[in-house]
């Protein structure tokens, strides 16, 4: 499995509880919209989306920092992760367009940080991994 962020905290969180054992990560310089590209192009190449890129309420427009998990298919292509990721970058890069995300966000960034990595954690405890 892979996890694709920009969060400084989800990757603390996976060096502490030594999670690199699991997972591999995928770490990307820049916002919410370069992970999700980076996750289109993953399962354009035979990923599966393990957990959903619009993840949350916050709208992706909002946010600084984006999680997602993937796991690589052998012989196979998903096309509905394909659709999926297709649909969530662009949609984020439709929001960007319409409402560019507010500068008001650096005053926050550890609550966006936060957020994320609770949803994170949520993927490991539906994975029986309680940390």
């Amino acid at each position: 499995m892979i996890v694709i962020t920009n969060n400084p905290k989800v990757k603390e969180y996976i060096q502490k509880y030594q999670l690199n054992k699991r997972f591999s990560l995928l770490w990307v310089d820049g916002f919410t919209e370069d992970v999700l590209e980076k996750v289109r192009d993953l399962c354009h190449f035979g990923h599966k989306l393990l957990t959903h890129p619009l993840t949350g309420s916050i709208k992706p427009n909002q946010t600084p920092y984006k999680t997602v998990v993937v796991d690589h298919l052998e012989q196979e292509i998903d096309f509905n992760s394909i659709l999926i990721a297709e649909n969530s970058y662009f949609k984020t890069l439709e929001l960007l367009t319409k409402r560019p995300r507010p500068k008001e966000t650096e005053l926050f960034l550890d609550d966006f940080a936060v957020i994320d990595l609770d949803f994170f954690k949520s993927f490991l405890t539906s994975l029986g991994l309680i940390i």
